[in-house]
């Protein structure tokens, strides 16, 4: 089974990207998936307007139940909450807020998924993923690597422990936002040695055969290589 890193964005069909998450689910089910869907807000009412959209776009997609784990401030996620889940889906919204709720259970996700239940992080979900996660931030140094509304509520970059899912450091609505500065930035400062930026509409799927780019858009990898950095454009294949 395979990690799904969504660049975010909404279509009315995600076959091709967030399609190939409940298709490896309903694999591993042998029929329609109970899909956990872990959100969160600042608030619990916040989340509620949410919940259908999710609900509605992966029954689309096939899933049967679709399990809303609703986190927030005073609400961390559980191994509880993901028992019987044939597919963990990780939604969007502000990253340092999923990482404090979400991490809590990071050991329960890596098992689970090295069981063979996928996983798909959406926006914030796939930003924290990796053995590094980036919560935000838009400058280093003081220097302004990306526009300040990619920030997330941070000013310097800030790098943090992830689920440890993945050995990448993840950005994510790349063109749309204007972010790759920041993923490149992540690369040449030494924060990190590899950096990938998924565009919206697309995937990132890390499974036993290797990367592979999914939906409408590119992934940009950004790679130290001395005192330079090395930038790639992955295409989508499918």
């Amino acid at each position: 089974m395979s990690i799904h890193l969504l660049g975010g964005g909404w279509a009315d069909d995600e076959t091709a990207w967030t399609g190939r998450f409940v298709q490896e689910a309903r694999e591993r089910a042998g029929g329609p998936p109970t899909i956990a869907v872990v959100l969160w807000a600042e608030a619990e009412a916040d989340g509620a307007q949410w919940h259908d959209d999710y609900r509605q776009d992966l029954a689309k997609l096939g899933a049967g139940e679709v399990r809303i784990v609703q986190l927030h401030a005073g609400r961390m996620l559980e191994p509880t909450d993901l028992g019987g889940a044939d597919g963990i889906f990780v939604g969007g919204g502000l990253t340092p807020g999923y990482h404090a709720a979400v991490m809590p259970a990071a050991d329960t996700i890596r098992g689970l998924v090295a069981s063979g239940v996928p996983y798909a992080g959406f926006s914030a979900g796939a930003m924290i993923a990796g053995d590094v996660a980036l919560l935000g931030g838009w400058r280093i140094g003081g220097v302004a690597v990306t526009q300040r509304a990619s920030g997330e509520g941070l000013d310097e970059v800030t790098l943090d422990a992830g689920l440890g899912l993945v050995d990448l450091v993840v950005d994510v609505h790349v063109a749309q936002y204007g972010n790759l500065g920041r993923v490149v930035a992540i690369a040449s400062s030494g924060l990190a040695e590899r950096v990938v930026g998924i565009d919206e509409d697309t995937s990132l799927i890390v499974g036993p055969g290797g990367l592979e780019v999914a939906g409408l858009g590119n992934v940009w990898t950004a790679t130290q290589d001395g005192d330079r950095v090395s930038v790639a454009v992955l295409a989508a294949t499918a």
